[in-house]
Formats: structure tokens, sequence, C-alpha cells
């Protein structure tokens, strides 16, 4: 499995040194946080480090006060659904988005837009319908995939699930870009229902013989490996890891976090704010805390070098490449040779993750909301049950996939 970096404010410097460091990688770029000058640029800088770009047009609100998405001119303009559809709204739109974005940036795949899901009902199937119909006739090289922004209610609903396989199994494209919507905003998620229902569903597209990205997403999500999925797209901000609707939708509720910096502990699967990590130090355990060297990088070698770890310039540009850095690493190796071995290795991965951060809690130190022990458990749960369902026409098909 791929980690791709996912677009987000602030996210132009962090994709750049990344792909240039990884001499290579895959960015999924943001209208909302782009201009077409600015997608321009970095492109060059990403194509010349053998990077991969993909964007996503973020047409799942369309109607939603959405800030700069407005302002690009695939955008359409005073919309209405019946002019839209029933005119040539659709065509002028994907005519812009390959002509004046996808080909001058050189992007590797088109993400073909579609509504956000609320309900699986015949006018979203129509209209998506209309969206590849025209996309496909588009004179682009690249591979094409249908964006499926999931509403958390269709997500708990395994018959919805079930109903939504059956409309998009005979969809022409070469895979899915899905972006599930967290239940209750959760950024770690323990609802195992909405956790099973996901990973199904990237199963059964994949059964289908079709490549799956799995679109705002954190650490959790290395569970995905366990059904192939092909990559996770996570950024820095929590807004680039649980999809932000009220982001999108000005009828929605908007929330804003206070800033602070965490350290990723990829053993723990768990994030620490850097005052915790005092008192490992004071405690003579800061070690147990320190990345593997498998994953070790610059970025986060300043808190281990013997100082009080908030006495150190340790800041948030180092933090978020800290994170994306070991995120790479560890979705490389979450998928095995066999289904087996990757169910084998998750299991190893969430039970060591347990134990580290019950550890860590017996010495004071804690991950708040993003402490992996909240949801080790139903990660754990969704491997027995996923291998009951699925495990044994995997474990044949796993070198296919």
């Amino acid at each position: 499995m791929e980690l791709f970096l996912q677009y987000g404010h602030g996210m132009k410097a962090h994709s750049e040194d990344l792909t240039k460091s990884w001499n290579g990688g895959s960015v999924i770029f943001s209208p909302k946080n782009m201009t077409l000058d600015q997608m321009l640029t970095a492109s060059a800088r990403i194509n010349n480090d053998s990077g991969n770009i993909y964007l996503d047009p973020q047409f799942y609100v369309p109607r939603a006060n959405s800030g700069n998405l407005s302002e690009h001119s695939f955008w359409p303009q005073n919309y209405d659904t019946n002019s839209f559809f029933n005119g040539n709204g659709i065509s002028s739109m994907i005519d812009s988005l390959v002509d004046e974005y996808l080909i001058p940036i050189n992007a590797t795949g088109f993400i073909i837009p579609s509504f956000y899901l609320a309900s699986l009902d015949d006018d979203w199937g129509h209209l998506t319908d209309s969206f590849i119909d025209v996309s496909l006739k588009k004179n682009f090289s690249g591979e094409t995939y249908l964006t499926l922004c999931i509403d958390e209610k269709v997500l708990n609903s395994e018959e919805a699930v079930d109903d939504l396989v059956e409309r998009i199994e005979d969809y022409p494209v070469d895979g899915f870009y899905i972006i599930p919507k967290h239940p209750n905003n959760d950024y770690l998620v323990s609802d195992v229902s909405w956790m099973l229902n996901l990973i199904d569903l990237c199963a059964a597209i994949k059964l289908l013989g079709k490549k799956v990205f799995v679109g705002y997403s954190g650490h959790q999500f290395l569970l995905l490996s366990l059904a192939k999925v092909d990559a996770i797209c996570a950024g820095t901000w929590l807004k680039t890891r649980n999809f932000p609707l009220t982001d999108f939708d000005d009828s929605e509720e908007q929330n804003f976090a206070r800033r602070t910096t965490w350290y990723y502990c990829p053993q723990a699967l768990s994030e620490y704010q850097i005052n915790y990590l005092d008192i490992a130090f004071r405690l003579g355990i800061l070690g147990d805390l320190k990345s593997p060297a498998k994953y070790e990088s610059w970025y986060s070698d300043i808190l281990f070098g013997g100082a009080q770890p908030t006495t150190t310039n340790f800041r948030e540009t180092e933090a978020f490449r800290h994170y994306l850095h070991c995120l790479k690493k560890q979705c490389e190796e979450s998928t095995k040779s066999t289904y087996d071995a990757t169910r084998d290795y998750l299991k190893m991965l969430f039970e060591t993750a347990d134990d580290l951060t019950h550890f860590f809690k017996q010495n004071g130190i804690r991950g708040k909301g993003r402490d992996f022990s909240e949801v080790a458990e139903s990660n754990l749960s969704i491997i027995d049950a996923f291998d009951n369902l699925r495990g044994l026409v995997y474990k044949t098909s796993w070198s296919q996939l």
C-alpha cells in the first residue's frame, strides 16, 4: 500500500520537500487550497522529482459557499441543478478540468467528480453516470478514478454498501477515490460497523479488479492493507486526515481547533503533545517513544538529543513531515506477499501499539484524542471479522489483486 499526500492548507512546501527526499511519491492537489498558478508551479517541481499528481475537483457540495473553489474556471457560476445537468454544464466543467488543469500539470490520473453521497438514490446514480460518460469521452491518456465521497450513515448500513457496490460494479473506470466521512467527525474511529463496512466496500471493489485510493485518512487506516487497498491519503492538519465536510458545506457547523504541536510515535500508532514527552524525559523512558531505526529521519532527531523536549526547537514543520515520513514507511511495509502474512503483521502492529500506549498511560503519558489505545480493540476486531467474511477468497486471489 502507498501513501498519497493529501493537499490542504500549507501543504505546498511539505509536498515538495517530501517528494524530493523520497525521490517520488504521489500528491492529490486541492483546488480549495490552491490557485491554478500555484498548481502549475508545484507540479513542475513535483514532476521534476519523479512525483505523481492527481487533482480532486472537490465538487461534493456544489451549492455551498466553498471559498476559493468558486474562483476556478472549471467551477460552474451561479450553479443551478437543472441547467447544469440538462445543458452543457458537465461538458464545460470537464473540458476545463482536462484542458486547463490536468494536461498542464501533467496529472497521472483523472479523478472524476461526483456529489457527496448522502443517500444512494436514482438522482445520484444518473448524475454520476453523466459525469463518467462525459469524462471518458475526453482525450486524456491517464487512468480514471471516480470520486465516492460517502456519508457516515451510508457506511453504517450494510444494505446501503451492498447497493452501492451493485451500482458501481459496471462503471468503466480504472478505480475509485473513496472519501469516507468519519462518524461523529472522530479522528480515530471506534465504530466497528462503520469500519467493517468501509473495509468490505474496499474489498468488493478490489475483487472487481479496480484500484482503490482512500482519501482523508490517517494511520488507523493501515488496517485497509488487509483489503489490499492501493493507497491511503493523508496530510498535515487533521482536516486532511478526517474529511471536513464543514469546509465544503456551509449548512454544517464549523469547528475550529487550537493549534498545537504533536509528535507521532509510529510503534505506538499515537501522537503526543510535546509536554507529555517531558514526562517521559523525567522518568527516563523517552527512548521508548523514539521512532525505530527503519522510520528515522532528521525531522524528529532533535527531540531525542538529550535535552528536555519542550526546550528543543521541534516545530510544526518537523512534526508534520515526521508524521508523513513515518506513515509512508508504514504503508509500504503493511502489505505483505500473502494475505495471511498481511493479517498476522497487522495483528502484531495493533497489539504492540495497544501494549505500548497502556505502558505510556501508566507513566502519565497520554495522547488525548490521538491515543491509539482508544481504537486498538476496534481495529483488532475488524481483522477477525474481515478474515471470516473475506479471508478465504482473499487467500486465493491475493497475488491478482
